[in-house]
């Protein structure tokens, strides 16, 4: 019986190995140059190069790499192709789009409603029909009509700030709650004031969803979806209290809108619209399996989605842009005389008068370009497609684009490290070559809502600087550490702590 048992472990072991030079040999075998892998951790040559962040990870194979327009690695088990050259970043993402439509290769189950059916996740008809509903949401009209609701919220922001004076601030935090507070207004029409009370449910059910994915339970299931993906469907990421909040909270108010005719031209009236039509199919379309009716569950993954992207990118953006401002006090004075200056031509805080504020545009392009959201972009092979030098890329193969890498590359942006926002002024953006700064992504499965995530963050800033000099103090992170998180944006370790003296003060 031992003899036996013996047996079947031995054989079983060359299996698996055989298994694994197969894996490790993908990129081989299809005479793509690539770096090798091993196992357990790919092409990482330790343990410890899995934990650090990941634009820091990508950043060593992108140079050591450095002589080829894109090159394959391992995640683990995973085959990725990077692709770091721009003209074929072109290719990929707008050029030859219909090859490159999708974002992963297996969809999340359906036992996950609220990721399954996000936007940001469909693939094939089901993403494009949602698409192109949605878009008129974030059109410059339909942004100019909610600026007074931004308006509001930046009040609320004024007055907390003013009640901080002379402290350390968590500027994170602070940022949060208002873009909390402006999504939930102009996207469902919900009164949150999360500034003068930061413990809404809504903000507690989207810090356990981040939270769960630094939990021991997420980290085994996302490695073992790794080294055995077909059990992915069995699986599922959002927790279920998660899950039943915004399904509650999304059913009571649509319940409530139709129940008492409420109409308020948001985000969520659109969704409304569009369930009452009864599927997504395109016009010209005939139905296939891909058509799908707007339900509930369609209805509250697009809100938790806005939500979640719209307030995690947003008040990331803030806030590293208010750290490198405490920073370079030079740069903060003379964005906060362009405010100053066109708040009094205007006579106020005017959808138009943002929008003139050329330096602020500057200075937001900058961080989004030292601080790209997402480091790393993926997009899937939906159909084979012949490379300009003969390469081939088959249906299935999943690409990284290095965002970071990319934004970071001193042939693109010399002195990378280095915070200017002159790389952005009128007379330097033509020295940007396309396809190398990508914070939205590019092409038409870039994101869908940059209008209202520019706009929330330029508001919040002209909020701060107009008012207030913003300092480093005793608690600042000086450099900030960043740290790779199971979400995959890009988050320093711990809080961005900074000080707010008063320009009346300093006056």
């Amino acid at each position: 019986m031992l003899t036996i048992i013996i047996s079947l472990v031995v054989i079983g072991a060359i299996v698996y190995y055989k298994r694994l030079r197969t894996v490790y040999s993908h990129w081989e075998r299809r005479n793509v140059p690539s770096l090798p892998g091993y196992f357990p951790y790919g092409s990482y040559e330790r343990r410890s190069d899995t934990k650090k962040f990941q634009g820091y990870a990508m950043d060593q194979f992108y140079y050591k790499m450095a002589k080829h327009k894109y090159f394959g690695y391992y995640e683990m088990r995973r085959p990725l192709l990077v692709v770091k050259d721009p003209e074929v970043l072109k290719l990929v993402l707008t050029k030859e789009f219909s090859h490159f439509r999708d974002r992963f290769t297996r969809p999340m189950p359906k036992t996950d409603p609220l990721l399954h059916y996000q936007l940001f996740i469909l693939g094939g008809d089901k993403w494009r029909a949602l698409r192109t509903k949605l878009t008129p949401t974030f059109t410059s009209g339909r942004m100019k009509a909610m600026f007074p609701l931004f308006v509001d919220c930046a009040q609320a922001l004024n007055t907390l700030l003013w009640s901080q004076v002379g402290s350390a601030v968590d500027v994170k935090d602070v940022i949060s709650r208002f873009t909390t507070d402006i999504i939930c207004s102009c996207a469902f029409g919900l009164q949150t004031n999360t500034i003068a009370e930061p413990d809404h449910p809504l903000r507690k059910a989207t810090a356990d969803f981040l939270s769960n994915g630094d939990s021991l339970f997420f980290k085994i299931k996302f490695i073992v979806s790794m080294l055995v993906p077909f059990i992915l469907p069995l699986s599922r990421f959002t927790p279920q209290e998660v899950e039943d909040y915004i399904m509650k909270l999304i059913s009571d108010t649509v319940e409530y809108r139709e129940k008492n005719q409420v109409t308020r031209n948001d985000f969520l009236d659109l969704l409304i619209q569009l369930k009452n039509k009864g599927s997504l199919r395109e016009e010209g379309i005939a139905e296939t399996e891909e058509s799908f009716e707007v339900t509930l569950e369609v209805m509250a993954a697009q809100c938790f989605l806005f939500f979640f992207a719209g307030n995690e990118t947003s008040s990331s953006v803030q806030s590293f842009c208010l750290y490198e401002l405490a920073l370079h006090p030079e740069i903060q004075q003379k964005l906060r005389e362009e405010i100053q200056e066109v708040i009094r031509i205007h006579g106020g805080v005017t959808y138009q008068s943002v929008n003139e504020m050329k330096y602020l545009h500057m200075v937001v392009s900058e961080t989004m370009r030292k601080y790209p959201t997402l480091p790393q972009l993926v997009r899937s092979c939906v159909e084979p497609i012949v490379m300009p030098d003969g390469g081939r890329v088959e249906k299935g193969d999943q690409i990284a684009i290095p965002v970071w890498s990319l934004q970071h590359d001193p042939q693109y942006f010399p002195d990378p490290d280095k915070f200017n926002p002159d790389r952005f002024a009128p007379e330097n953006e033509g020295n940007i070559k396309p396809y190398t700064y990508l914070p939205f992504g590019e092409g038409p499965r870039m994101c869908i809502g940059n209008r209202f995530g520019l706009l929330q963050t330029k508001v919040g800033l002209i909020t701060i600087i107009r008012n207030f000099q913003v300092l480093p103090c005793e608690k600042t992170s000086i450099p900030l550490k960043l740290v790779r998180t199971n979400n995959s944006l890009t988050t320093c370790e711990g809080p961005i702590l900074l000080k707010l003296t008063s320009i009346e003060e300093r006056s």
